[in-house]
């Protein structure tokens, strides 16, 4: 499917040697790669829908970075979604208070008809762009009844309705950027991995060194500010189990 990486602390930190790890994975995940880079909360995305191995821009672009405290990656293995610019990670919408957000999904949404009205208002045709723009619809709804932006904690809350309701069934790893904190939440188990270091979080789909990554808590989300847990959501129960996978892999053995 996909693969995701991000990063976010209170200091700055020199990314690329992750950075180029990460889109090594390019070769199994080849049809696209995105880019985030943040200032004052606000993402400038770089994408292209060729692989990230193929790409002429991106060693540049890496090797130029300036250490950072914010940053989120993708590669992509296209599943639901043709390979085309306007499916390329991560997405970015704003919501009526103005606050800009910024999606990164791995998995795939088998069930779930409360994303198909907004295929007639996406760019593209992945449901990860769905999921954003659904997400977008329950913040906006929130905020037109009290006529006021959102506090963190009822953004906590309203996004955390979200997932409990399109983790049903589905597989629905994320890493969203909201302006001011990050979210993380995976469920299925050893999909997304996470490294706590002094000042700072590093989430990846596969770990980027050889110690010092755990996996992320399961069905639960995850909230960062400035690289520091701050919120810890309960166990929605909705773990994602790849069944024809685990069939082929027992056949295999």
């Amino acid at each position: 499917m996909c693969e995701l990486f991000g990063f976010y602390a209170s200091k700055e930190k020199r990314l690329q040697p992750y950075l180029r790890e990460f889109f090594r994975h390019s070769v199994r995940h080849p049809n696209g790669w995105g880019l985030a880079t943040f200032e004052n909360g606000e993402p400038n995305v770089r994408t292209e829908m060729i692989s990230a191995e193929k790409s002429r821009i991106l060693p540049e672009l890496v090797h130029s970075l300036p250490d950072s405290k914010l940053l989120l990656a993708h590669i992509r293995r296209a599943t639901i979604g043709g390979v085309k610019p306007e499916n390329c990670h991560p997405f970015v919408r704003t919501d009526v208070s103005g606050r800009t957000w910024t999606l990164m999904h791995n998995g795939t949404i088998f069930s779930g008809n409360e994303l198909n009205r907004y295929r007639e208002m996406q760019n593209g045709d992945t449901d990860s762009e769905r999921i954003l723009l659904y997400l977008m619809d329950r913040i906006n709804q929130k905020t037109d009844r009290t006529g006021l932006a959102l506090s963190l904690e009822k953004r906590i809350e309203t996004v955390e309705e979200a997932i409990r309701e399109l983790s049903y069934r589905n597989k629905l790893n994320l890493l969203m950027y909201d302006g001011s904190v990050l979210y993380a939440h995976v469920n299925m188990l050893h999909t997304l991995f996470v490294r706590q270091e002094d000042g700072g979080v590093m989430i990846s789909t596969t770990p980027l060194e050889a110690s010092g990554w755990e996996p992320l808590p399961l069905n639960s989300l995850l909230v960062y500010n400035n690289g520091t847990l701050v919120y810890q959501g309960e166990n929605h129960r909705n773990e994602y189990i790849d069944v024809m996978g685990r069939i082929t892999l027992e056949y295999n053995l």
